[in-house]
């Protein structure tokens, strides 16, 4: 069993095994009915405050967490768990079971709380959030075996890329392509391993957002040619700029236009939106001044090969 001091979120989890005292429970379940609750699992609730704040991936970091309380001794996060506990990138929904392996079990693996994965693999096991998780190598592999190619790409890019620039909200870590091989190595020829090693060779450490994963695995599977990554550039006025994608054979620079650059606080840094959206027309007349075409893009046409390979062909790649 995993302390109940070791993240500071679980302050706002309640287990209704806890309240023993039947006045207590009855307002235990007063509290539900009014809504001041969220039912997370059966008898596992959360603030309902803390609930509506929380951001999608921070909602499914909520649910393993209260899911640890019930973690067996021998089991761990792992899977789309144990990525929401590194804060690795998904481009889709969260489950709404918790992932976690551990070792083979009779009479059946998996609950409405626990989405259960066979076969332990103890020399993988670290701590995020004071709870047992799999290594952020074996996160990726892990994820490889079982996602689409753009939501493993995705993660698999994030989690090279923490080495040369840390996330602020994740752990400190270092991850290299050779690790990311050694562990695909170990995997058994029958869970994927052609899939895994597919992520691995493609990922890239200098893609900077889940929409530049995306963009670039489907520029791939359109058979476009392939761009530099996170090129830097000079604008006509001298200045200095960082564009997502490059293709110097056809003079074009490509942008993958999400719209966290105008919500993110992040890349606002301070920002209105507004200010935002005109802060990028600058930039981009900026380098169109140089003589260099631009193409951008949003999340509808980064998710496609077909509509991404018309947007592109239309600048002039071929």
């Amino acid at each position: 069993m995993i302390s109940s001091a070791s993240f500071a979120s679980r302050n706002v989890i309640t287990l209704a095994r806890d309240v023993d005292v039947p006045g207590e429970r009855a307002t235990l379940y007063s509290r539900v009915k009014r809504g001041e609750l969220v039912a997370l699992f059966r008898g596992v609730y959360v603030d309902a405050e803390a609930w509506a704040r929380s951001s999608q991936d921070e909602r499914h970091r909520l649910r393993a967490h209260a899911a640890s309380y019930y973690l067996k001794d021998d089991e761990f996060f792992s899977h789309w768990s144990a990525a929401a506990l590194w804060r690795l990138p998904s481009i889709a929904s969260w489950p709404a079971r918790v992932h976690v392996r551990g070792p083979v079990r009779p009479g059946g693996r998996s609950s409405a709380m626990f989405a259960r994965h066979e076969g332990a693999v103890l020399h993988d096991i670290e701590h995020v959030d004071g709870v047992p998780v799999t290594s952020l190598a074996r996160t990726v592999v892990d994820i490889a075996a079982v996602a689409s190619l753009p939501a493993a790409v995705a993660m698999a890019d994030a989690a090279l890329r923490r080495t040369e620039h840390p996330s602020p909200i994740a752990p400190v870590t270092t991850l290299t392509r050779a690790e990311l091989r050694a562990e695909a190595a170990r995997v058994s020829i029958r869970r994927g391993s052609a899939r895994i090693r597919r992520v691995v060779e493609f990922a890239d450490g200098r893609a900077d957002r889940p929409g530049e994963s995306v963009s670039r695995v489907n520029i791939h599977l359109a058979g476009l040619p392939s761009p530099q990554l996170q090129v830097p550039m000079n604008g006509a006025s001298g200045r200095s700029y960082v564009v997502d994608f490059w293709w110097p054979q056809f003079n074009l620079i490509g942008e993958f236009d999400g719209q966290a650059k105008y919500r993110d606080a992040e890349f606002l840094n301070g920002r209105t939106p507004q200010q935002a959206v005109y802060d990028e027309k600058l930039r981009e007349d900026d380098l169109r001044a140089t003589g260099k075409g631009m193409s951008r893009w949003p999340w509808e046409v980064a998710v496609s090969p077909q509509r991404l390979r018309a947007h592109l062909g239309a600048a002039g790649i071929r």
